[in-house]
C-alpha cells in the first residue's frame, strides 16, 4: 500500500494508492509511506522519484554505514521499531529516505507509531508545517512515546512477578519463564532505543538542519537517554528477581536433601544394631535371652530418639 501526503504550506491532505505520484500545481508531495508494498509498488516509487530503498538484508545490517547515510542529495537511515505480534513482541526495520522536502518511509508491517503520527497530523492539520523533516521527527517522537509506554508495561508486569515471587515464594517453572521473557523484551526495547539514539545523534551532527530541528532533536535525545537508564534499571531488577528465584529453588532443594539426610542418619543406628544381631555366629549372649528381642527393638528406638534430640538441640530440624 502507498500512502501519499500532500502539502501547500498551510495544510496537509493525503490519499491511499493515488493514480499518480506527481505533485500537483498547488501542492507538493511531503511524505510517501510504503506499507507492505508489492514489488510493483516499490519499483513505481523508486522509478518515479529516482531513489532506491534498502533491501531487507541491507536494512538488517548493524554497521553504522548501513544504518545512516548522509550525502549531497539528502539522508537515508534504518532504525528498529517495536511491534506487537501474535506470539509476543518483536522489532521490525523501518527505512527512511529524505530527498529535498519529501520523506519516504518503507516498512513491512503496520506500526502504531505511524497511525498515531497520522492522527496527530490530522489534529494539527491547518497549522501543520510543510517540512518533511518535521514529519520525520514527529515519527521518531511518537515511537519514543510508545517505547516509554511499553517500558511502563514491562515495569507493571515485573512488579506483579516480584510480588508473587517474594510474598508467595512461587518457584514454579512458569515464573522463571516469565522473568526470562521480560528480560528478552527489555533487551529488545533497549536495542530499539539505542538504534534511535544513534540515528538522532547522527542527525544532530548534520549541518543541513535548521536550529528549531536541532533543538527538537536535543529534546528527543534527552528523552532517549532517560529511557535507556530506565531499561538498564529494569534489566538489573529482572536479573535480581532471577537470582532470587534460583535462590528459592536452592533453598527448597536443600530442604528436601536435609530431610533425606536426617532420615538416613536416624535409621543408621537401628540398621547397625539389626545387622549386628543378624550375624550368624553360634555364640552370641542375647540369642537365648528371653528379653533379647525387646531389648534389641528398644535399643533401636532409643538410638533413633537420641539422634532426633541431638538434631533438635542443634536446630537442624
Amino acid at each position: 500500500m502507498i500512502r501519499v501526503f500532500y502539502g501547500n504550506g498551510s495544510e496537509l491532505h493525503w490519499e491511499k494508492n493515488p493514480a499518480t505520484l506527481r505533485g500537483r500545481s498547488d501542492q507538493h508531495i511531503i511524505w510517501v509511506d510504503l506499507q507492505e508494498p508489492s514489488q510493483e509498488e516499490k519499483k513505481r516509487v523508486e522509478t518515479e522519484f529516482g531513489i532506491e530503498f534498502f533491501t531487507p538484508q541491507e536494512a538488517a545490517e548493524i554497521e553504522s554505514s548501513s544504518r545512516y547515510i548522509e550525502d549531497s542529495e539528502g539522508f537515508e537511515a534504518n532504525t528498529a521499531f517495536m511491534v506487537k505480534e501474535e506470539k509476543g513482541y518483536n522489532t521490525r526495520q523501518v527505512s527512511f529516505i529524505l530527498r529535498g522536502n519529501t520523506l519516504f518511509t518503507f516498512r513491512d508491517t503496520d506500526l502504531n507509531s505511524f497511525a498515531e503520527t497520522v492522527r496527530k497530523l490530522k489534529t494539527i492539520r491547518k497549522g501543520a508545517s510543510s517540512k518533511a523533516i518535521q514529519i520525520w521527527l514527529l515519527l521518531i517522537e511518537t515511537q519514543i512515546d510508545l517505547d516509554a509506554d511499553f517500558i511502563e508495561y514491562l515495569t507493571r508486569v515485573t512488579n506483579t512477578v516480584s510480588k508473587k515471587l517474594v510474598k508467595e515464594r512461587s518457584v514454579e517453572e512458569e515464573t522463571l519463564l516469565r522473568i526470562t521473557q521480560l528480560q528478552e523484551y527489555t533487551i529488545l526495547i533497549r536495542g530499539s532505543i539505542m538504534d534511535k539514539q544513534r540515528l538522532v545523534s547522527s542527525l544532530l551532527r548534520s549541518e543541513r538542519l535548521d536550529k528549531p530541528e536541532i533543538v527538537r532533536l536535543r529534546v528527543i535525545l534527552k528523552d532517549i537517554n532517560s529511557l535507556l537508564q530506565h531499561t538498564q534499571f529494569s534489566f538489573e531488577r529482572l536479573e535480581y528477581l532471577q537470582n532470587t528465584f534460583l535462590g528459592l529453588v536452592n533453598i527448597d532443594q536443600n530442604q528436601v536433601i536435609k530431610i533425606f539426610t536426617v532420615v538416613t542418619v536416624i535409621f543408621l543406628p537401628p540398621t547397625l544394631i539389626a545387622s549386628i544381631y543378624g550375624m550368624n555366629f553360634e555364640y552370641m549372649p542375647e540369642l537365648k535371652w528371653r528379653l533379647g528381642y525387646p531389648f534389641a527393638i528398644g535399643l533401636m528406638i532409643l538410638s533413633s530418639l537420641l539422634f532426633l534430640w541431638f538434631f533438635k538441640r542443634k536446630n537442624w530440624l
